[in-house]
């Protein structure tokens, strides 16, 4: 893998991880977002993602697949 593809795997899971943030923490300002996710050790204090995070990234990933079966139609 590239540096470059490095990069973009890392924004996308962090994104990921910002978009389940905002979810769980019913938070909307960026500010006390990322310090949600900074306080449970998902992100940095740099907004770069922690082996936890990483971590919670991958099973919010592997998911993905089962949340569509729950929709509502």
């Amino acid at each position: 893998m590239s540096k470059t593809e490095d990069v973009s795997a890392g924004r996308e899971g962090r994104d990921s991880l910002l978009q389940f943030t905002v979810m769980v923490s019913g938070r909307s300002d960026p500010a006390e977002v990322m310090a949600y996710a900074v306080e449970r050790g998902w992100l940095d204090a740099a907004g770069n993602i922690t082996p936890a995070g990483m971590e919670l990234e991958k099973a919010l990933s592997d998911q993905s697949g089962t949340r569509s079966a729950f929709r509502g139609t």
